[in-house]
């Protein structure tokens, strides 16, 4: 997220190896470039990087797949994006069961499903709950994970949903 975090390089050090970074910059000039620095430093870490929403992006600058947000999952582009690309990790945002039904036809690996509490960010949907959330991912072949407004405070909240996971941003600087 560029307003939050404008050089998603200097957070790199402090995450677990065992996560995956979404690239998201969409708005930052020098976009291509960020991405390359993010993605070699990352892999230097051993974390996996997914650019999103620019397929072309992710394979210019090495990264590990790709992250469709849900406007994308309507183009005909991303349902031969699984096949052309089997090594990549993709994953898709997910706000309802329209998308989620978009993201299993584009055979996406995983959804983040979201929001799932109110947040801060721009995203001006109602959140779906608990409940809402595992209505989402009993509907789901693939994995989910909860995103928006997901605090580790909150995380024993979302163990009967069905999530796999979460994801988010404020978390993650709460920690620096």
């Amino acid at each position: 997220d560029q307003e939050r975090m404008p050089d998603p390089v200097t957070i790199l050090d402090a995450l677990p190896r065992s996560v995956s970074m979404i690239f998201r910059h969409y708005k930052d000039p020098n976009r291509a470039a960020r991405a390359h620095e993010v993605v070699s430093r990352a892999h230097r870490l051993g974390i996996q990087v997914l650019v999103a929403g620019d397929p072309r992006l992710a394979r210019r600058v090495g990264a590990d797949g790709v992250h469709l947000p849900g406007h994308l999952l309507r183009r005909r582009m991303v349902f031969n994006l699984a096949a052309s690309r089997p090594d990549w990790l993709i994953t898709a945002a997910v706000h309802d069961l329209h998308e989620l039904t978009g993201a299993a036809s584009a055979r996406v690996d995983a959804v983040m499903v979201s929001p799932i509490f109110p947040t801060s960010t721009r995203v001006q949907r109602r959140a779906l709950g608990v409940i809402g959330l595992r209505r989402l991912t009993a509907a789901a072949p693939m994995p989910v994970f909860a995103l928006g407004g997901v605090k580790t405070t909150v995380l024993p909240r979302l163990r009967p949903s069905g999530a796999v996971g979460f994801a988010g941003i404020g978390e993650f600087l709460l920690r620096r």
